[in-house]
């Protein structure tokens, strides 16, 4: 292997796509890369937040870069259209592990629990949702009815003032005022 001159990311887009749609000189390809240059971080960011990984959102990003580079669409707003496609890309492979984790997960049904729960971590783990219990029967009932909706059955804040005949604002300030004094009971013991 000889020694090769490093080359711009742009003149190694232009040498890959000599043979294909784009010409060495197709303005489009350099509107793109100017696009893809100037947005690369907010696309990451985008594509991170949807994947929790840096690494899969670079894929992303790239996987959308190709899919543009190779679509023969003329897109107006291409920035738009270049977020629009990491995000549907960012969904797409989020499914799939998911898909691959629920796969998985069922698999791993058939084996024996790699590691057993110590009897001491369960007398702990009791005792702590015996503290929390307590904690709980100190509120009024109407803190204790917020705790239970949003965070026991998983409503959202929105759903739970409406079942209670509030405003969000105000189950947001009592789930504030709930945790808090339960944090402080849990401290203190």
């Amino acid at each position: 292997m000889g020694f090769q001159p490093a080359m711009s990311q742009l003149t190694r887009v232009r040498a890959a796509c000599s043979g294909g749609s784009l010409g060495p000189t197709d303005p489009r390809l350099d509107a793109l890369m100017g696009t893809y240059n100037t947005h690369r971080e907010g696309l990451l960011r985008l594509a991170a937040k949807f994947l929790g990984c840096r690494a899969r959102a670079e894929d992303v990003v790239q996987d959308a870069f190709v899919k543009m580079l190779e679509s023969d669409l003329s897109s107006i707003e291409p920035a738009r259209y270049m977020f629009r496609v990491v995000r549907n890309l960012a969904i797409d492979r989020l499914r799939r592990q998911r898909l691959e984790r629920s796969h998985g997960a069922e698999a791993e049904l058939d084996e024996p629990p790699r590691f057993e729960v110590s009897p001491e971590r369960v007398l702990a783990g009791r005792e702590s949702l015996t503290q929390l219990v307590g904690a709980l029967n100190e509120l009024p009932k109407r803190m204790r009815i917020v705790f239970n909706l949003s965070q026991i059955q998983g409503y959202t804040q929105r759903d739970v003032a409406k079942v209670i005949g509030t405003s969000p604002t105000m189950v947001n300030f009592l789930l504030r005022d709930t945790l808090s004094h339960c944090r402080a009971r849990l401290g203190e013991l």
